[in-house]
């Protein structure tokens, strides 16, 4: 243990009935996780009247790193999510000792701890969080401009505490690991469908390009043959006759096979042509309603086409169907479509070998099929498919909010309606997802959570730099309003922290976090169209 003397310490060992320990009682009381860390926090540094209490994990081998997962600081800002070395800080004693005390001078004791002596802090209070293997993952600290010095029973207190808040984060490493292990199947099922998608496409082109034209050349050849033949025998010419229709069966069979492996013209034209082509040829009275303003992923576009043609083919076969309604309808995180018809019903989702094949394709997806289908009332297919794993560079667009954002991304994007909102920041490793660094003068679609074109503005400017390096100017631009960049980042990691989940699965790196040096794309862009009917935009990607 490390303590230093303080000249006038202010005796905090008030605890000799035990207040602290009543008090982080009450304060975490009923709650685990983030919120247990959160609450703990708040109540060491009310006790400590203290200017920062923070929560950290260890993130390195050797325990020279921690990264803040829960703090409270009425003044110094220490937000959660920042990464620091316990080299040349009070906490480098933390590698000997469980308990470390510097009632005060830690300024001077530790000149090279930039951020306490910005803050003037100069007392220090920690205890180590240890595993079940013994090993430290962690520590609770407190920091004071004033000096303190905690009491022997306010020391077993917080031990006490440390011993749960232990626990919590082992609890907490553990669920980590699971989501990262859901990931890494999700994204295995991923490739294993662009893999087979890819092929499928292959055999369609070779079909295509091989045998259809070798029989379409048949066709032509017999057609010749008969010409310069002149007057043929009754039963030759019968023959070749035959043998002409069989190769134009041929021809449209092996078509049809082409286009049931891949259909034509899907990855070209995108999701509407190829449903307004299904419509056209589908005998039944088929209505397109809500579909999406912007091109999706390949997979999902391909899976979306299975489910409504294998619905179509159901709804004649077998429903004595007359109308069909097929909407799909882009969310926040997923895309649904719905097929309904009005024929006689009683289908089952595993009543046939399509639609089992389709439950299946969407299970590798992340996705789900259902299928509600009463007696008499007709029959609604209906697939789910989450949009995190995919992404391409086909249609580039930028994306502001999600779900549960409390309105910041309607609240942007009325900025940059406004004219105010100038910069869009993003993360650099999404944009290379998608294309790569947008480029000067290209013009990029604004949309909601909910996929809705809400603008359209054109590049005038970017830059690529670390996330800690964003500087006052971009700020002001960017946000419109922010007053300190530290409020600014506060915000910043509070968004990406609400769709850590999802950015972990796109980037193909379980229990991403930001961090000070991720690398952030900044656009200058300026508005040149508004409304739904804002022009369809061209080049780079990014994501805001």
């Amino acid at each position: 243990m490390s303590r230093a003397v303080s000249p006038q310490p202010r005796d905090v060992a008030r605890s000799a009935d035990r207040a602290l320990l009543r008090t982080l009682a009450a304060g975490t009381a009923g709650v685990v996780g983030d919120a247990f860390f959160r609450a703990l926090v708040r109540q060491l540094a009310v006790a400590f009247e203290a200017d920062v209490a923070f929560a950290a994990e260890v993130v390195d081998d050797a325990g020279e790193r921690a990264r803040v997962i829960a703090s409270w600081q009425p003044g110094a800002q220490l937000p959660e999510g920042r990464e620091f070395a316990l080299a040349g800080t009070p906490g480098e004693l933390l590698h000997d000792e469980d308990v470390v005390v510097v009632a005060d001078g830690a300024c001077a004791r530790f000149p090279h701890d930039a951020y306490a002596r910005r803050h003037g802090l100069d007392a220090y209070f920690a205890v180590a969080l240890r595993g079940s293997d013994g090993r430290r993952i962690g520590h609770l600290g407190v920091q004071a401009s004033h000096p303190f010095q905690p009491g022997a029973s306010e020391i077993d207190d917080l031990q006490l505490f440390a011993a749960r808040a232990a626990a919590e984060l082992e609890r907490r490493r553990h669920q980590q690991a699971l989501r990262a292990r859901e990931l890494e199947v999700v994204a295995s099922r991923a490739r294993v469908v662009q893999a087979a998608d890819e092929e499928r496409r292959r055999i369609g082109r070779d079909l295509h390009d091989g045998a259809q034209q070798r029989l379409v050349a048949l066709g032509h050849l017999l057609a010749l043959a008969r010409r310069k033949a002149g007057a043929l025998p009754a039963d030759v010419d019968h023959l070749l006759d035959q043998a002409a229709e069989q190769s134009r069966l041929a021809s449209a069979e092996l078509r049809e096979l082409a286009r049931g492996l891949h259909p034509a013209g899907l990855s070209e034209r995108g999701l509407r042509p190829a449903l307004e082509a299904l419509a056209a040829a589908s005998p039944l009275d088929v209505r397109l309603g809500a579909l999406p303003e912007r091109r999706l992923p390949d997979p999902i576009e391909l899976t979306l086409y299975y489910v409504v043609a294998e619905s179509l083919t159901n709804a004649v076969k077998y429903a004595r169907a007359t109308s069909v309604r097929v909407d799909v309808d882009l969310h926040a995180a997923e895309v649904v479509a719905s097929v309904a018809d009005d024929g006689r019903g009683g289908a089952r989702a595993g009543g046939g070998s399509g639609l089992l094949g389709l439950g299946d394709r969407l299970h590798a997806l992340g996705g789900t099929l259902a299928v509600e289908s009463p007696p008499g009332a007709g029959t609604v297919v209906s697939a789910r498919i989450p949009l995190a794993p995919w992404r391409d560079a086909r249609e580039p667009f930028l994306e502001f909010g999600h779900e549960g954002d409390g309105g910041l991304g309607e609240r942007l994007i009325g900025e940059i309606l406004a004219g105010r909102k100038t910069v869009t920041v993003s993360l650099h490793r999404e944009c290379e997802l998608e294309g790569g660094t947008p480029r000067i003068d290209t013009r990029l679609p604004v949309l909601d959570h909910l996929g809705r074109r809400r603008a359209t503005v054109e590049v005038t400017k970017v830059a690529v730099m670390p996330f800690e390096e964003i500087d006052e100017v971009v700020v002001e631009a960017e946000s419109a309003g922010m007053r300190t960049v530290e409020e600014w980042r506060e915000l910043q990691r509070r968004f990406y922290e609400g769709c850590r989940d999802e950015i972990a699965l796109v980037l193909g790196e379980p229990g991403w976090r930001l961090t000070q040096e991720e690398p952030m794309v900044i656009c200058w862009v300026r508005l040149v169209d508004t409304g739904k009917d804002a022009q369809r935009a061209t080049g780079g990607a990014a994501h805001a």
